[in-house]
């Protein structure tokens, strides 16, 4: 009898085979058919997701190099501003250097008030149209003058404007102060206005506002 009963039991690999049938026939229908169907989507959404890092990852790096174009251009800003524009405030140390480059021997070097000029102009940013007196004496032969007169006028990054200019020609050598004043050189006395458009004022700017750009005058 125990050798029949033997002889009845199910081969192991019988079993496994079955059950591996099972599972696939449980798998392909739950899993794999699901997935499949899904695959090109989830392709897509891959391709998608990637795409948009590298969107944002591109985005990154233009932001970063937009910020370092503004800082230089920030940089370069501020850089043009202190080169191409003179004020009341600089205006002395401006004109100094030229007088300086020159050498016209200065005995007097003043400058007046800040005052609004009548035209009422006024630059695009609101800043209304200024001048300020600054009275120069002092002695040059001809040629420095009229180098001088150029710088100012044609060199300068102020907006300079000769107003008066007066001269008498020294007669025979003198002694003025430290220095030799030549027979044939001129005492000169001269009245130069410097434009500019005062950046601690604003105005409100109308349709009938005469406007400027703030470099000129």
């Amino acid at each position: 009898m125990a050798k029949n009963n033997d002889n009845k039991k199910i081969p192991g690999a019988v079993i496994a085979i079955v059950a591996v049938v099972v599972a696939v026939a449980v798998f392909v229908p739950t899993v794999y058919m699901p997935y499949k169907n899904k695959k090109p989507v989830m392709d897509s959404e891959h391709a998608e997701a990637v795409a948009t890092l590298e969107y944002y990852d591109q985005s990154i790096q233009n932001q970063a190099a937009i910020e370092k174009d503004i800082e230089e251009l920030e940089k370069e800003w501020e850089e043009f501003q202190d080169e191409m524009f003179v004020d009341a405030e600089q205006s002395l140390d401006d004109l100094q250097k030229s007088i300086d480059d020159v050498g016209i021997y200065l005995t007097s070097f003043v400058r007046g008030n800040e005052t609004e000029d009548e035209s009422h102009k006024v630059s695009f940013t609101g800043s209304p149209l200024y001048y300020v007196s600054i009275k120069i004496s002092g002695y040059a032969d001809q040629e420095k003058l009229l180098e001088f007169l150029n710088k100012v006028e044609e060199e300068s990054v102020g907006r300079y404007y000769v107003k008066t200019l007066s001269a008498n020609t020294v007669d025979e050598d003198k002694e003025v102060g430290k220095y030799t004043a030549k027979k044939g050189e001129l005492n000169v006395n001269m009245d130069i206005y410097l434009y500019y458009y005062n950046q601690d004022i604003k105005v409100e700017i109308t349709s009938d506002t005469d406007t400027e750009t703030d470099t000129e005058a």
